[in-house]
């Protein structure tokens, strides 16, 4: 129903000889609702969506038929099911298993004021367990690196081969090297998480809650601040590295890699149950409004 009245577009399908046109719904026009019609209290309900429930479902329970899914979904100004509905619990699992393959290693991290890693490391680098200058085990490869946090995610880190606190490590093959005098990188390991589930996605504080925040239809949350991890944070405020004395122990990297201090942490199962339970709150139209909105759309998407 949703692409019913959409109007149709010719198109070119070719040049030259076999040049020919095809006619094609027109898919890109688009028609929303405007922030009042949203917002106004007798215009919409505010609802959570249960684990198992679809656009179609909701659609069918409130408006008698699944064939309104796009009111839903155009209510919320969500375009796609993969990424703006919640997952069921699990796909949820799944999809957190797939993300977050592998184990997250956090390296030497900082000397003063700079990287404690010489020369780079780069996703898709091999890491190596090195032993002077040779190789003591295959390690892995690298599938994410965060510079800020000097850690990677490794995978297919084979039995007999995981790698331990203390390690040296050398990255090599960014570049079709297969030799370990071509490594790109080296570091020690300072931390090693098996679970990259577990793993820091950052660090943040909560503040004071207040009305109307974060919420199309008023209501009460809490405001959240990331905090630099290269920072010390005294429960008010944040001072950088480098300033006020403040050196690499005293910051809240410092104390999660080196000391286990969780304080502020974020990770990233958390942060990701977080985001995905974000989106199970949402605005159903009211059905009074029902015909009136399909038809404004029939009219306005026409144009």
């Amino acid at each position: 129903m949703y692409f019913k009245h959409f109007p149709n577009v010719l198109l070119s399908d070719g040049t030259g000889a076999t040049s020919g046109e095809v006619v094609a719904v027109d898919i890109l026009r688009r028609v929303g609702f405007n922030t009042q019609g949203v917002t106004a209290s007798q215009a919409f309900v505010q609802y959570n969506i249960a684990d198992w429930e679809t656009p179609e479902s909701i659609s069918d329970t409130l408006y008698g038929s699944p064939e309104y899914h796009w009111v839903v979904m155009m209510f919320n100004n969500k375009h796609d099911i993969f990424y703006d509905w919640p997952l069921s619990t699990s796909k949820f699992e799944k999809y957190i298993t797939k993300k977050y393959d592998g184990v997250t290693l956090y390296l030497d991290g900082y000397t003063g004021a700079t990287s404690g890693i010489s020369g780079s490391i780069l996703e898709n680098d091999t890491l190596v367990k090195t032993a002077g200058t040779g190789v003591t085990g295959w390690g892995g490869l690298v599938n994410d690196y965060d510079p800020i946090l000097q850690s990677i995610r490794i995978t297919g880190v084979g039995a007999g081969y995981e790698f331990s606190v203390g390690d040296l490590v050398k990255s090599f093959n960014a570049t079709g090297g297969v030799l370990l005098e071509n490594s790109q990188g080296e570091s020690t390991v300072r931390k090693v998480v098996l679970d990259s589930s577990q793993a820091l996605h950052h660090f943040e504080t909560s503040g004071s809650t207040f009305s109307g925040y974060g919420d199309i239809g008023g209501g009460e949350n809490t405001s959240k601040l990331r905090l630099d991890p290269l920072s010390q944070y005294d429960g008010t405020g944040l001072t950088s590295m480098g300033s006020g004395g403040v050196t690499l122990g005293d910051t809240l990297l410092y104390g999660y890699v080196y000391n286990d201090t969780t304080t502020y942490a974020k990770i990233n199962y958390d942060y990701e149950t977080e985001e995905n339970e974000n989106k199970r709150l949402i605005s159903l139209l009211n059905p009074d409004y029902l015909q009136r909105v399909t038809t404004e759309f029939t009219d306005l998407i026409k144009r």
